[in-house]
């Protein structure tokens, strides 16, 4: 059993992303492994002092783990990244974790490296227990929602870049995952999840189609793209550029595309009233022309809390923006104490535009989308791209042959809205899972066929259905994982200070608030 110590939100959160089966609270009966996501008193720190010594896993940041080991002086530092350094465990398919926050360097830490040349990551025998202590704190790194611009590795002449979220969820996810991994095989126990996709498929796939100021040929062409391929794609309607087209949309919908809404005006306010105005005139115009939208993706990717408020006063269900996370699986932000009601359901943030602006050739821009699909099957996550009418219709021959690869590698295509709806009914499952040495006992209610429970030990993993039942772990059906995708070292280039793209950043994001004002 895993436990978390304490009630806090965004740790919680984090780990109903896994799918682990936890509990919360000031308790370590029971619990082989604990995550001690706040700082304990003097009373409790003896207690999880011992609980380590006496045979339990312990994951902390050294901010907390500090206070019951005195022995382990902390070096406050600001930490922008850490990254793999050689093949550690811990680090299996995470690229570069951006964290931007106050960090406690370890002079003790044996894995990883940080931005400054230190080793990152504590992991060690502690008696008969173990611990892994990180170097930064998890709930400061998610709580954060700064963006700002973030080039990708990739191999073109320039690295593509947008401006995004700064802080990477979904590494700082797949990191704490990876920890967790280890320490249930240092216990002798496989790692138990829910599938992060529908059915046993390794992954799955969808294109996000941002309708931006596209002209009406482009449109249509994208649409022909779409029965070239056979997916049903996701459209993200901007009402003030297309009012004219919304009978064109309405189309698409009878024939099962997933229309939604973009805005009316093409920008992202940062108050509550304006963001209220623009997304809810364009509701209503949709709605008007018998579309009904649930999901949104915001001009530019931007989000804030006043936009989210308005989201959610518009009963919208979803949103999509790469300026809060990108890369990870769906989650509910943290706004003002409570997790948000709008969803947010992340994609791959670099589209064809970006490719052209970093000078790629049609081989090069394949090459990356292929390598952004590798990556996401390799992690048994959903891979959704995103991209624009004009550059989808110029470069439909490119994108015909990444999205027939895509659908080939992940086994199975969905829509945003789709996918989800899947994920809220993921969120209301109720089960859990206990384990003990050759037998694993799964509890859940009844929620559905499509949803798995998959057990990773040793490179290899064997998926269950989520249903009431006692499996013998001998009995299953193991299969080898998918191989992981080896970090780059070379991809650290893409973090080394560079003047000249802040300086294409700032200029780039003049000309998309003046275009966005003008529309």
């Amino acid at each position: 059993m895993i436990g978390l110590w304490g009630e806090d939100l965004l740790w919680q959160e984090l780990l109903r992303q896994e799918g682990i089966s936890f509990s919360s609270g000031l308790r370590l009966s029971d619990r082989e492994i604990t995550v001690l996501s706040q700082e304990p008193g003097e009373l409790h720190a003896q207690r999880i002092w011992h609980y380590v010594e006496s045979g339990g896993s312990l994951l902390a940041a050294g901010v907390h783990a500090a206070v019951f080991r005195l022995e382990l002086k902390t070096v406050a530092k600001r930490l922008h990244w850490i990254a793999a350094e050689g093949d550690s465990p811990l680090f299996r398919n995470v690229g570069i974790v951006d964290i931007e926050t106050l960090g406690s360097l370890l002079p003790e830490a044996n894995t990883g490296v940080t931005d400054s040349g230190a080793k990152a990551i504590l992991a060690i025998r502690r008696g008969k227990g173990f611990s892994i202590v990180l170097p930064f704190d998890v709930t400061k790194t998610l709580g954060g929602f700064a963006s700002g611009p973030k080039q990708f590795p990739a191999e073109t002449p320039r690295f593509p870049y947008d401006t995004v979220a700064r802080a990477s969820r979904g590494e700082v996810r797949r990191l704490v995952a990876n920890c967790l991994r280890f320490l249930s095989a240092r216990k002798g126990r496989p790692y138990v999840h829910l599938a992060s996709v529908p059915g046993t498929t390794p992954s799955v796939f969808a294109l996000r189609v941002d309708t931006d100021f596209g002209p009406r040929r482009d449109l249509e062409a994208v649409a022909r793209l779409a029965d070239r391929v056979g997916m049903k794609f996701s459209w993200y309607v901007n009402v003030g550029a297309h009012a004219a087209h919304l009978d064109f949309f309405a189309d698409l919908a009878r024939h099962g595309h997933d229309i939604q809404l973009h805005c009316l005006h093409h920008v992202v306010y940062p108050d509550y009233r304006r963001n209220m105005e623009n997304f809810g005139q364009g509701k209503a115009q949709m709605s008007a022309a018998g579309i009904n939208p649930v999901g949104v993706v915001a001009p530019f990717g931007e989000w804030n809390p006043n936009l989210n408020r308005a989201l959610e006063d518009l009963g919208l269900e979803y949103s999509s923006e790469f300026c809060l996370a990108y890369d990870d699986l769906p989650f509910r932000p943290v706004v003002g104490g409570r997790l948000s009601k709008v969803l947010q359901v992340p994609v791959h943030p670099i589209c064809l535009g970006r490719l052209v602006a970093a000078r790629a050739n049609a081989a090069q821009m394949a090459a990356y989308f292929r390598s952004v699909i590798d990556l996401q099957v390799a992690r048994r996550e959903p891979c959704f791209l995103y991209d624009h009418p004009e550059r989808i219709a110029q470069f439909s021959d490119v994108l015909a042959d990444v999205l027939q690869y895509g659908k080939e590698r992940c086994g199975s295509t969905t829509t945003m809205t789709e996918y989800a709806r899947w994920w809220q009914r993921r969120e209301r499952l109720a089960w859990s899972a206990r384990m003990s040495e050759k037998e694993l006992e799964i509890r859940a209610e009844a929620g559905g066929d499509d949803f798995s429970v998959v057990l990773e030990r040793d490179e290899r993993c064997a998926t269950l259905p989520a249903v009431p039942g006692k499996y013998a772990l001998t009995a299953l059906k193991w299969q080898a994982l998918p191989e992981p995708v080896r970090f780059d070292p070379r991809s650290l280039a893409t973090r080394t200070p560079n003047l000249l793209l802040r300086a294409r950043s700032f200029h780039r994001q003049a000309r998309k608030t003046l275009r966005g004002h003008r529309g």
